[in-house]
Order: C-alpha cells, then sequence, then structure tokens
C-alpha cells in the first residue's frame, strides 16, 4: 500500500505526527490488525488528548479488541471533541445499541442525520426505536428510508 509508505516517512520525519498516527490505526483496523492498530492509535492519544481522530480510532480498535465499554468511552470522547461528525455520532450510535442502551442510541443517531442523512443512520435509529416501542417514529423512518433508497426494478 503506497499510503502506509506516506505514512511510515511522516512519522520518520516527525514521530509525533498526531494525523498519521491515527491514519495508520485506521488503516491497520482496516487490516483487522487491532492490537496494532491500537498501539497507533494510543501512541495518537499520547502526543494529544485531544484528538477527535485518534479517540475515534481507538474506539473502533477497542470495538475490535471486544473491549466494548472503553470503546463507547472513546466514542463519546471524539463526539464531545468534534461534534459536526456524522460518522463520530453514528458510531458511537452502534456500541450503544450494542450495549443495550436503545434511548442512548436513538439520541446519537439522530445527531448523525441532523449532520448528514444517511440510510444506515436512519435504518439504525428505525430499529432501535422498535426494540423499544417507538413505533410511530420507527415508521416514519421506515417511510423516510424507502424515500431514499434505490428503486428495485
Amino acid at each position: 500500500m503506497h499510503e502506509l509508505g506516506t505514512l511510515d516517512a511522516r512519522l520518520l520525519t516527525n514521530p509525533k505526527d498526531v494525523d498519521a498516527l491515527a491514519a495508520l490505526s485506521k488503516i491497520l483496523r482496516e487490516l483487522r490488525q487491532f492490537t496494532l492498530a491500537f498501539a497507533d492509535a494510543r501512541a495518537a492519544l499520547a502526543v494529544d488528548d485531544k484528538s477527535a481522530a485518534a479517540h475515534f480510532e481507538a474506539a473502533h480498535d477497542f470495538d475490535g479488541l471486544g473491549q466494548s465499554k472503553e470503546a463507547l468511552a472513546h466514542a463519546c470522547t471524539a463526539t464531545e471533541l468534534d461534534p459536526n461528525d456524522s460518522a463520530k455520532w453514528f458510531f458511537r450510535g452502534i456500541l450503544e445499541r450494542e450495549r443495550a442502551n436503545f434511548a442512548a442510541a436513538i439520541e446519537s443517531q439522530t445527531r448523525s442525520l441532523k449532520i448528514e442523512e444517511l440510510l444506515v443512520a436512519l435504518d439504525e435509529r428505525e430499529q432501535c426505536e422498535r426494540r423499544i416501542g417507538k413505533i410511530n417514529e420507527a415508521d416514519a423512518d421506515l417511510r423516510r428510508i424507502r424515500e431514499l433508497a434505490p428503486q428495485e426494478k
């Protein structure tokens, strides 16, 4: 991967490049190398514990390692540091749903949808609404999903 070489070169020049460390963590996570990815996220956090990107990557890495409580803590910090990123809110909602906190998951997906309306976030919110008996809201989300979804031929 060319991107890995570029990131390695950036880190050789500046080992405290938080953005490069977070990007490297993301690549390693995508390769399902969660322990290595977490090491880079942790290194980024050691340099700048206010990096939303580093907390977001740590959340993903903890999730990949099966540590949902820690994953959610980092996802919450990431959304606090960068409240205008729909992907961070979406992932936080996923983690909240996995921990059966459906009300919080709905709130997070709603925040994500206010920033960017995506089918996947609507679907997540609709499922959580059904789980806690908010049928009218779930039906409204389902109607919106059908409006936005490509028509099958």
